[in-house]
């Protein structure tokens, strides 16, 4: 059966779900010609789909096959027709009734279309054949076993058909420019068609506030191309901004016309937020910040792996508020949902390419693949407020000709988005200095792991920040990862939680310090890992389990990220408290807005009282009433995530 979800001139019908499978080591298929149908002892599976979790074929890297059959009803015999993927790990090769449409190579987190108008069926069945590897590869980026996650080859995402008329959006941009002065904003609108030969179109745009659905503009629009897209400038007026504690969201609507009929139409949620560095301050919405972050790793449930399904990033979102992380980052593409997610929740966010630490630099070849992952990630993600950065590299020690790529890398991502920041991400700052690849980024960053991968012990901190401070001038400082990986050092959740908590007060005592990204929420599957073995294989490094139970150190995290500090509680009769709050000035720091506080009473409904506003440093004193016998009580976010309690609760 298959799942249609309609807008005006286009269709999106799922391809999710039963599709056949089978591996392939001895490459049989390739000489048996398995593209234009398996053999009958393929099995059933379900894709999103791995085949690292299935029993056997847990440490299997090589070739496999899976198969879909469809049909398209005659109806839609003079529409367009383009599949979509998801992501495919890693190399793909797309077949239609036998005929190679399409691959998809060395790119297996970032989505890719496949035309199939010309080739596919209508009104009978369509076989839908794609061969998957997940070889160690030296062409690939994750590059050959060097990389510290699962290599779960499959069709991890979704797959879907999407159906549209003539012309058709292959997407649309939106880049709001905000005053922060007056909190009004103008937008420029960027649309692409999948038709090159196209130069002039029709269209209509609508932008509405996502959750009233409250119309904010309607307008009708000729556009003439322009370069390789049409674009258009939109006044928005007064606008309410997005802000990880207030995340606001709109939806632009873009709907082409030919004839004074819709062809095709795209509705992308978008924010308006301004992000910006000056000097060693980080700003969002005129506001210099500094932000507690937390990193989650994907593909790290032992039944799922890189095929998460949807209740999995739920909860990695809602972890992520409840923790008070305000920041995070991610080593590879992720699924789209997260991006939403995180749009929703209000979790700012750097997303990277997959190179790690090796090679040093990149081929030609392998920069051509960096350069595709970028183009495919950005414009796919563009829109989305959460993001902040793109990353470049994580932890590469490049050769003498790395600076001159990085370089020209960053020009390549400011290129395609001129609005976020792009960085490098590296570990041994300390000791290359002005000179360290981080510093040709826009925010330097630091992988601070003294104690553990560098150093004898965490009390060496201080000298090795003081090697950064000799050189840093009047820039920010990011870090980046911090965390215990065991079983390479021992210690436990308790050395976990002593480490961390010294970390983090370090990292609190230096303003040009702007955030800091905790590695990481949750222990998680690696190819290349310590601890277990098959679909189990992993590196302990989490305030959580692989099945996201939580450790001590979750509850540790939470306080040492919460903006609220109380500081004194005194019973003033038996029903009555009298409660002293701070809002904290080192990490975080950041002003809160719409904060309550909520106490049950004696029947045990519960009571909300705002707090005032409070900017950096500032306290309050309040007084609570008709409290029951336990005297306790929640302090939350405006959307309900519970910030610290008294007493503290587990």
């Amino acid at each position: 059966m298959l799942f249609s979800h309609a807008q005006q001139g286009r269709s999106t019908i799922s391809l999710n779900g039963n599709w056949r499978f089978i591996s392939d080591s001895t490459h049989t298929g390739q000489t048996s010609n398995w593209a234009a149908g398996l053999p009958a002892k393929a099995t059933t599976v379900q894709v999103p789909h791995t085949w690292n979790v299935m029993k056997g074929l847990e440490n299997y890297s090589g070739l496999a096959w899976y198969e879909k059959t469809f049909t398209v009803p005659a109806q839609n015999s003079n529409k367009q027709l383009r599949l979509k993927f998801d992501a495919v790990y890693h190399d793909a090769m797309i077949y239609l009734n036998g005929a190679q449409l399409a691959t998809h190579l060395n790119s297996g987190y970032t989505t890719f279309y496949v035309d199939i108008t010309k080739q596919v069926k209508f009104g009978s069945p369509n076989k839908l054949v794609v061969s998957v590897s997940n070889a160690f590869s030296e062409t690939n980026l994750p590059y050959k076993k060097k990389f510290d996650w699962c290599n779960d080859g499959g069709i991890i995402r979704g797959v879907s058909l999407q159906v549209t008329g003539k012309p058709s959006i292959r997407y649309v941009h939106i880049t709001p420019a905000v005053n922060c002065a007056d909190s009004t904003a103008k937008a420029q609108l960027d649309l692409t068609l999948w038709e090159e030969e196209v130069t002039a179109v029709q269209a209509v745009v609508r932008i509405n506030e996502k959750r009233s659905n409250k119309t904010v503009l309607t307008q009708s629009v000729a556009l003439t191309k322009s370069g390789d897209d049409f674009n258009a400038t939109l006044d928005l007026g007064k606008v309410h901004l997005w802000h990880f504690n207030d995340p606001f969201l709109y939806q632009v609507q873009v709907t082409l016309q030919q004839n004074d009929q819709p062809t095709d139409q795209v509705t992308h949620t978008f924010g308006c937020r301004k992000i910006e560095l000056r000097g060693p301050q980080l700003y969002l919405n005129n506001e210099a910040v500094r932000l507690p972050g937390l990193e989650y790793m994907p593909s790290s449930h032992p039944a799922y792996g890189s095929a998460e399904p949807r209740w999995v990033m739920d909860s990695v979102a809602n972890m992520f508020k409840d923790l008070n992380v305000t920041m995070s980052r991610f080593h590879w593409q992720v699924d789209e949902y997260m991006l939403d997610q995180l749009d929703e929740k209000g979790v700012l966010l750097q997303v990277e390419i997959p190179w790690w630490q090796q090679p040093e630099h990149l081929t030609p070849q392998l920069e051509e693949v960096a350069r595709k992952q970028f183009t495919e990630m950005i414009e796919r993600d563009y829109n989305h407020p959460c993001i902040f950065a793109w990353g470049i590299s994580n932890e590469v020690h490049g050769d003498s000709l790395a600076p001159e790529q990085y370089k020209q890398l960053k020009q390549f991502v400011r290129s395609l988005d001129s609005t976020r920041l792009a960085n490098v991400v590296s570990n041994i700052t300390f000791r290359l200095k002005q000179h360290d690849a981080s510093f040709i980024g826009d925010l330097p960053t630091w992988n601070e792991y003294i104690g553990t991968w560098y150093g004898k012990s965490t009390q060496e901190t201080p000298a090795y920040f003081a090697e950064i401070e000799s050189c840093i001038g009047d820039r920010a400082l990011l870090i980046t990862e911090n965390g215990l990986c065991e079983p390479r050092f021992a210690g436990g959740d308790l050395r976990r939680i002593e480490d961390m908590t010294y970390h983090y007060h370090e990292w609190a005592k230096r303003k040009y310090i702007v955030g800091c990204i905790y590695f990481c929420l949750n222990d998680y599957r690696t190819q290349m890992g310590e601890d277990g073995s098959d679909n189990y294989k992993a590196r302990i490094h989490g305030i959580t389990d692989l099945y996201f139970k939580k450790k001590s150190s979750y509850y540790v995290f939470k306080q040492l990220a919460s903006p609220i500090l109380i500081t004194n509680v005194k019973k003033l009769n038996d029903t009555t408290v009298q409660v002293m709050l701070q809002n904290k000035n080192e990490l975080p720091s950041y002003t809160i807005t719409g904060f309550s506080v909520t106490w049950p009473n004696a029947q045990n409904k519960l009571i909300q009282q705002k707090l005032p506003t409070l900017k950096p440093g500032e306290t309050a004193t309040i007084t609570l009433a008709g409290m029951n016998a336990r005297a306790g009580f929640d302090i939350c976010t405006p959307a309900g995530y519970r910030v610290t309690s008294y007493p503290f609760v587990h």
